[in-house]
């Protein structure tokens, strides 16, 4: 009992955590920052990440950037629990795991089209509890669209997740007819423009560059994996499992609103891990996706926690990130 007392109130509805995250998240960007001497850009063809590449191979400009960013992420997931009462405790846990999760490794240390990617997801997430049940359908279709096609302009694999969207607003009981035509209509309005503009200055190569390898769909990432990332997909695995059986078990002491929420995170989460492991564009994106609407699976698992055995699986998790820190920042992994 004072293990669970301790962890309700340090953890699960305290502050602790989240102190501990600002922590850990700057001690791992300082010491990055001061032991990297040159931060490699990651390479997108997207039409908007071509021209700011050149502004983030400053290394305090990357750090700076990806800094930002993560801390409008953690605000972000933080409104989504408080505006949607998503988690039924008061908890600071949803910022404290998004500051854990995009610190552990150095690929999260630059900045990214994955983090533009994840930060319009986490808004499409937003949006998407936003219309449940909504008498104006459309209007939720022509926002998702027109959000996920403005992050396809960073990374072009974002529009993969438009199709996907019309799943989600069905889970959201917020799909009809007219919402497929809001849906193009939200497509039309960004992607008119860019081609208007590639077409009047005869580069109509350069338009169609960004979607050019999915011509060349030879290699599956799934079958690069070395075994230490086939240990961590395991661990992942069977802690998704975990969460979803347990959202199925306990989804009486939930709202029918949350529940769909928690079908929705799911969905998501599920679809960008299978597009990390499967899908060979821009790969790095989808595994953004997964940490974004993972990190609102795990802040309402373990919030929720009542169990020992919970509180111990919590400790593990931490323990295990905090692993995976350490040995790829020294470079072991």
């Amino acid at each position: 009992m004072t293990a669970l007392r301790f962890y309700k109130n340090n953890i699960a509805e305290g502050k602790g955590i989240f102190i501990f995250s600002i922590v850990i998240a700057i001690i791992v960007r300082l010491i990055f920052y001061f032991s990297i001497e040159n931060i490699p850009v990651p390479v997108s063809v997207g039409y908007l990440w071509q021209p700011l590449m050149p502004l983030f191979e400053d290394p305090l400009a990357s750090l700076t950037g990806n800094s930002v960013i993560v801390i409008i992420s953690a605000l972000l997931v933080a409104h989504i629990n408080t505006a949607h009462v998503l988690i039924r405790r008061r908890t600071m846990l949803p910022p404290a795991i998004i500051l854990l999760l995009f610190s552990c490794l150095p690929m999260f240390m630059q900045m990214s089209p994955g983090y533009i990617s994840v930060l319009c997801l986490l808004y499409v997430i937003n949006i998407l509890f936003t219309v449940y049940n909504a008498n104006e359908k459309p209007v939720g279709a022509f926002r998702v669209a027109f959000v996920l096609s403005l992050g396809s302009l960073f990374a072009p694999v974002m529009l993969v997740y438009i199709p996907l969207s019309w799943v989600a607003l069905a889970m959201m009981r917020c799909l009809n007819f007219k919402s497929f035509l809001a849906a193009g209509l939200g497509i039309l309005i960004i992607y008119f423009p860019v081609f208007s503009f590639y077409i009047f200055s005869d580069h109509l190569d350069l338009f169609l560059k960004p979607y050019l390898p999915i011509q060349d769909l030879n290699a599956i990432p799934l079958l690069q994996f070395d075994y230490i990332l086939w240990g961590g997909l395991s661990f992942f695995t069977v802690l998704l499992g975990l969460i979803v059986g347990n959202n199925y078990i306990n989804s009486y002491k939930d709202k029918i609103r949350v529940r769909a929420y928690l079908s929705l995170l799911s969905f998501i989460t599920i679809t960008a891990t299978l597009l990390f492991l499967f899908l060979d564009i821009n790969p790095d994106v989808n595994l953004y996706i997964a940490v974004g609407a993972g990190s609102l699976l795990l802040s309402h698992f373990f919030a929720l926690v009542d169990r020992k055995s919970g509180t111990v699986l919590f400790y593990v998790f931490i323990l295990l990130l905090l692993a995976v820190c350490i040995l790829s920042f020294t470079g072991i992994l």
